[in-house]
């Protein structure tokens, strides 16, 4: 798929929710997104590290907090974004947890638990919360942002991988559900990208020497425009670095 002729006017005043913004791939594209004329909703556990962004975008950036550890937080979040907005244009589930780097006979099982419920099970209510809000956009899309090991899964990185997994097939079946609703789902791996997360996972890679969040932007810029048409497909960002200059 080309996208280096995409412009980047049909990326604009949409209002978007960008979950785990506070850094990252997540303030990586909710920098760009609000430099474009978009609103920006972002999300994160702890809203005193979305100040930045919100000092930076004092117009149209949204902070808020959210826990995805939390099915209360989940509600609330929901309930005021429909008191504040009219509509959500796309939803971006960016954020995420780790866990534990073991083999599956020595994970712990409330912390296997743990990452199953943020990377899956509150993705799912999370989404449905947010459903109504989006079926009233002229043209939806929710992008999930997954893994390589959710496409292949690999030794030592199960509760992580099968939540991957989990959301892969979630946005399949999304996609189809939600296709009369004209909203397209898709999901993006980032592949090794300089994060936290993967300096959490390969403490000793030099992260100057892999793609930054910024890199990986242009699949994900893509999917948030009005010119994506593409639902149900899983696409890898490293394919496109370097299509969009922005």
């Amino acid at each position: 798929m080309n996208i280096k002729d995409l412009d980047l006017q049909f990326l604009k005043s949409k209002t978007i929710l960008v979950t785990g913004a506070s850094r990252g791939i997540g303030k990586a594209l909710a920098e760009k997104l609000l430099d474009l004329g978009n609103i920006v909703i972002g999300t994160s556990r702890n809203l005193n590290s979305l100040e930045n962004l919100a000092e930076k975008f004092t117009r149209n950036f949204y902070p808020m907090e959210l826990d995805l550890e939390s099915t209360e937080a989940i509600a609330n979040l929901s309930d005021e974004l429909i008191k504040k907005f009219e509509k959500i244009d796309v939803l971006v589930c960016n954020a995420g947890v780790l866990g534990e780097i073991k083999k599956i006979e020595d994970c712990d099982y409330e912390t296997w638990c743990h990452t199953i419920n943020i990377n899956l099970n509150n993705q799912f209510l999370l989404v449905k919360s947010l459903l109504p809000s989006l079926k009233k956009s002229k043209k939806g899309s929710i992008v999930i942002i997954s893994s390589s090991v959710g496409q292949n899964p690999r030794e030592k990185w199960g509760a992580y991988s099968i939540s991957k997994l989990g959301m892969e097939g979630l946005s399949k079946i999304l996609a189809q559900e939600l296709e009369s609703d004209k909203i397209i789902v898709n999901t993006v791996n980032p592949g090794g990208t300089a994060t936290r997360m993967r300096k959490q996972a390969i403490p000793d890679e030099d992260q100057s020497k892999i793609p930054q969040p910024e890199d990986i932007l242009p699949i994900v810029l893509y999917l948030c425009s009005n010119e994506a048409h593409v639902s149900s497909q899983s696409f890898n960002a490293r394919d496109f670095i370097g299509h969009l200059k922005f």
